[in-house]
């Protein structure tokens, strides 16, 4: 047995006789959930390239992981594969830090309301008790730098759930912003779940509702999407870095609205001008394509040079968006799986693939 294999089941939390992953169809069925169906051939994808994909992610010794892989294209879904089981289509998936991008959209659309001033609002501004308790160099800090992963706050991934969720502290909130200072505001890129879980908190106040309450009307149900789960803090705020759980189609919809920089059926729920900012590059990522070339990273999405923007999450969770091929290609594996597959540098020859 395979020893990526072997992981796999165990992380998996079973054991299997036979190969894990399955060569099942790759049509999609037409459903009445708002997707026009295609044949990949219709919208110029290649037969030989998309038989090459499938046979690439259905080894077991890569993308390991990996239980869904759909294609839109030119706004059609042309190709839909469900490696573990065909029901992973109709089940709500933990998507990990996809969420992030998801707060992004939701920033955006609070900025165009006005219930936020915009990306250089200070930490007073948005907390005006809290921010206003705190040093004058975290006062300095800026929304900017919480949307880039610059918020200098020193609480890392291996302790913010356990802090935050598990210790339950009285005031969340104050509680993050009493927080060290690993750098000073806007200095230094750090990845991890603490600035975004900020960034819904700014959210939550300047509007008065929940994040999920937020989308629910603003992005959610214009897009048809209504099976999703999302979790919340014991203070009722959304977790904006992560939980979101979500069907593979109706994930879909948000990249395919991205990809349309915010327009969706003739109406604007994110303004273009906000999605051309989040998928720029403000600051590297430290991280690198398999050319060795820099991933960027804008607001909560990851740039890839030359191709186009990622929502990525932990596990190999990708939603895929390259705007010169008017595609959008969305995996979704393990949330636990830190196996191949799981590094957004695996996934890019995916995509290559299909150029």
């Amino acid at each position: 047995m395979k020893p990526l294999f072997a992981a796999a089941l165990l992380l998996s939390g079973c054991w299997l006789d036979g190969d894990l992953k399955q060569r099942r169809t790759t049509v999609p069925e037409a459903l009445d959930d708002g997707w026009q169906i295609a044949t990949p051939e219709s919208v110029g994808l290649r037969p030989a390239a998309l038989e090459a994909l499938h046979t690439e992610i259905l080894r077991e010794d890569r993308f390991v992981g990996m239980t869904t892989f759909l294609i839109v294209k030119d706004g059609k879904l042309v190709w839909e594969t469900y490696l573990r089981s065909p029901e992973d289509r109709d089940v709500p998936h933990h998507v990990q830090s996809i969420t992030k991008s998801v707060t992004s959209l939701a920033v955006g659309g609070a900025i165009a309301r006005g219930e936020l001033s915009g990306v250089d609002a200070t930490l007073p501004e948005l907390f005006p008790v809290e921010g206003a308790e705190v040093d004058p160099v975290k006062q300095s800090m800026r929304l900017d730098d919480i949307l880039t992963m610059r918020s200098g706050i020193d609480l890392d991934n291996d302790h913010f759930g356990i802090e935050l969720w598990v210790d339950k502290p009285r005031d969340p909130l104050r509680y993050i912003l009493a927080k060290p200072l690993y750098a000073p505001p806007g200095e230094r890129f750090f990845y991890r779940d603490v600035d975004p879980q900020l960034a819904g908190y700014a959210l939550t106040r300047a509007t008065g509702r929940s994040e999920r309450d937020l989308l629910d009307e603003r992005l959610f149900s214009p897009l048809g999407i209504s099976d999703i789960r999302w979790e919340a803090g014991h203070d009722g705020v959304t977790h904006a870095p992560h939980s979101l759980r979500i069907r593979p189609r109706d994930l879909a919809k948000i990249g395919q609205l991205v990809l349309q920089r915010g327009r969706w059926n003739g109406e604007e729920l994110v303004p273009a001008a906000w999605i051309d900012e989040a998928t720029r590059t403000h600051v590297l990522s430290g991280q690198t394509d398999p050319e060795g070339e820099p991933i960027g990273y804008g607001y909560y999405f990851w740039i890839v040079p030359g191709l186009g923007f990622t929502m990525e999450g932990h596990g190999g969770q990708n939603v895929f968006i390259v705007p010169d091929r008017q595609m959008v290609i969305v995996a979704l594996g393990y949330p636990d799986a830190e196996l191949h597959g799981s590094r957004i540098r695996d996934f890019v020859p995916l995509v290559t693939m299909l150029r």
